[in-house]
């Protein structure tokens, strides 16, 4: 009867106990574990904005998805799970089951699939329906889950520009990493209560919404994008080359409209990679520099494409005797015609006569040596050493395009300069960002800057279109368009097996072959850039670069609606004219100086048309027209 008692005392002392623990000293515990089993929390994902082209086509978006995850402290039979998922997964039987076996108790998540496209949720659901409908159900504790997908709904189209995502959305490369922040939306919750029986009528239900990222509207056109690929894989094959690439923009704007880069693989095709060359990789230009020579002597010198002056077969700069290739005619060349041939040795002739900081200066102001404002990420900015640190025969590779690095979308930047009346627009890539509201926002350019004036320019392009009129840039023309462009024929560095870096020797180099220009000449509203890395096929830029520009811009300017120059069935058969200046830039120097305009040129004195060869010379008397 005592122990009775006791035990009946005990008990109500416990009853106590728990009801002032329940009620007095931890009330908010026992609260809050009440709600967390009647509060059922789901997480709501914001979705990653979009990458899209001028035209409104998507090259990037997230869609809804699902990811195939599994706790592992649910899975009784990790063996006979891993052979109903391994075949559908392309995944190993054995290693698949080591990862559905729990490392300790709190191993309650590994993620199988980030991403699964519809095909594969198709295979999985009907498996896991027909586990959940058998006897073993081996597939316990493996679950479908929504997730948010990226999706490139044009394949390899612009990726090494657009970019990708890992397996958490998260940039990797390309405009992807660049843009990560901003296009990242943010996630949200939704709280509910729920009962046995499911929801609960009346309770208690708070929803966080989830916010969308910002889209990314792009200047790229994904018409000209492709045509670009195109053009590119199929003279990167054609040629054996082991690289190609190039850059389509808008002179006016410095909107780039397309850029594109193909490598060869090992089984001889060529292939879109995921790095962007023309922004990421440098290379030393050749003669498409010899453009900076030229605005320099008409700006400096006040030369002019009929200005004459002697050119003989060879200068010597430093210690070094440069040489014009074997058949050359020494004598006296009008300055247009030594730019049109891409004659070295008169190219470095006018440079000596400007001297080493004039060059310098020069190929600062049209933007070489510096970034180009794109903020890409792992943009080079290339090399332009200061005038200071030339030595020996520096000035005379320098003003033929040897000796320096740059990249695609520098040349191209600097040729727009030329065909913008002197004025450097800062290239783009994008124009606006669309944000969660639906309200567009515009990207300011940078600030553009007179470089050269008006007159200088349109001296300079009128020697351009020389080039492809009647000089080593022909096979550029395009029917029906005056074509101002410029050849580079330029020797590579590389290890010729001696363990020492060079240019080679004769018989044995290597080449980067480009192709620059823009059109019409007289009112410029496309331009191009191309570049052939390490063709296997011999020839020079004439004959390997020019034409693959000459494949790209009619599709271009046919897809732009850029009217024809006038009539022409062949080959340049326009007189060039220089545009008027464009009103309401700055000059670049004394505003109250006075504006000469470039005088009507001469007719062309008659020559034969010139074959770009390198010259086998030492390497610092590459030939690089």
């Amino acid at each position: 009867m005592i122990a009775l008692l006791v035990f009946f005392v005990a008990a109500g002392l416990a009853i106590v106990g728990v009801l002032v623990d329940l009620q007095t000293i931890r009330p908010d515990r026992y609260r809050s574990l009440g709600e967390d089993q009647r509060t059922r929390t789901r997480n709501l994902a914001g979705f990653r904005g979009s990458l899209i082209d001028r035209n409104g086509f998507v090259l990037a978006v997230s869609t809804p998805g699902k990811e195939l995850v599994v706790d592992p402290t649910m899975v009784t039979d990790p063996a006979g799970a891993a052979a109903l998922l391994a075949p559908v997964l392309g995944l190993n039987d054995d290693e698949l089951a080591l990862r559905l076996i729990p490392d300790n108790e709190n191993d309650r998540f590994e993620l199988l699939v980030r991403t699964a496209d519809e095909a594969l949720i198709g295979s999985l659901g009907a498996i896991m329906s027909a586990d959940e409908g058998s006897d073993g159900g081996v597939l316990r504790g493996v679950f479908l889950r929504a997730e948010e997908a990226r999706v490139y709904p044009a394949g390899t189209l612009a990726r090494p520009v657009v970019g990708l995502v890992d397996d958490w959305e998260q940039g990797q490369f390309g405009l992807e990493e660049q843009f990560n922040d901003l296009m990242q939306g943010s996630p949200g919750s939704e709280v509910s209560e729920r009962g046995i029986f499911g929801s609960i009528a009346g309770g208690y239900w708070e929803i966080d919404p989830a916010e969308k990222g910002y889209d990314v509207v792009l200047t790229l056109d994904h018409r000209i994008q492709f045509i670009t690929e195109q053009a590119l894989i199929a003279h990167c094959q054609e040629l054996g080359a082991e690289s190609a690439n190039a850059v389509v923009s808008s002179p006016r704007t410095g909107e780039i409209l397309a850029m594109a880069n193909v490598v060869r693989l090992e089984d001889g095709t060529c292939a879109v990679p995921k790095y962007n060359a023309p922004l990421v990789e440098t290379f030393e230009p050749g003669s498409v520099m010899k453009m900076i020579t030229a605005a320099a002597a008409v700006e400096e010198l006040g030369f002019t494409a009929e200005t004459v002056f002697e050119v003989p077969n060879s200068v010597r700069i430093g210690d070094v005797e440069f040489k014009q290739p074997a058949g050359f005619t020494a004598g006296s060349y009008p300055f247009g015609e030594v730019i049109a041939r891409s004659l070295n040795v008169g190219t470095i002739k006018l440079a000596d006569r400007l001297g080493p900081e004039v060059l310098y200066d020069y190929y600062r102001r049209f933007g070489f040596g510096q970034f180009t404002g794109l903020e890409f990420e792992g943009e080079s900015r290339g090399l332009v050493r200061p005038a200071s640190e030339w030595r020996g025969s520096d000035l005379g590779s320098i003003a033929i395009g040897q000796g320096v690095s740059v990249n695609t979308v520098q040349i191209m930047a600097a040729y727009n300069t030329l065909a913008n009346d002197g004025v450097y627009v800062a290239p783009r890539l994008v124009k606006s960002a669309i944000g969660p509201d639906g309200l567009e926002y515009a990207v300011e350019p940078q600030e553009a800057r007179r470089v050269v004036s008006a007159a200088t320019a349109n001296e300079v392009t009128g020697m351009l279109v020389g080039g492809v009129d009647r000089g080593t840039g022909q096979a550029a023309a395009v029917d029906g368009y005056l074509v101002a462009g410029k050849t580079g024929t330029a020797w590579k560095v590389f290890d010729d097996g001696s363990g020492v870096l060079g240019y080679g020797s004769p018989g044995n180099r290597r080449f980067v072959l480009s192709f620059v220009g823009f059109l019409p000449a007289d009112d410029p509203q496309l331009s191009i850039v191309v570049t052939v890395n390490e063709p296997e096929v011999a020839g020079s830029a004439g004959k390997i670069a020019a034409p693959l520009f000459a494949d790209i811009a009619p599709y271009a300017l046919r897809i732009l609606a850029i009217p024809p120059t006038g009539a022409v069935a062949s080959n340049q058969e326009l007189v060039w004219a220089p545009p008027a200046p464009a009103p309401g830039i700055p000059p670049l120097v004394d505003p109250n100086a006075p504006v000469v305009a470039a005088p009507a040129p001469a007719p062309a004195p008659v020559v034969a048309p010139v074959e770009e060869v390198p010259a086998e010379e030492p390497p610092d008397q590459a030939a690089t027209g």
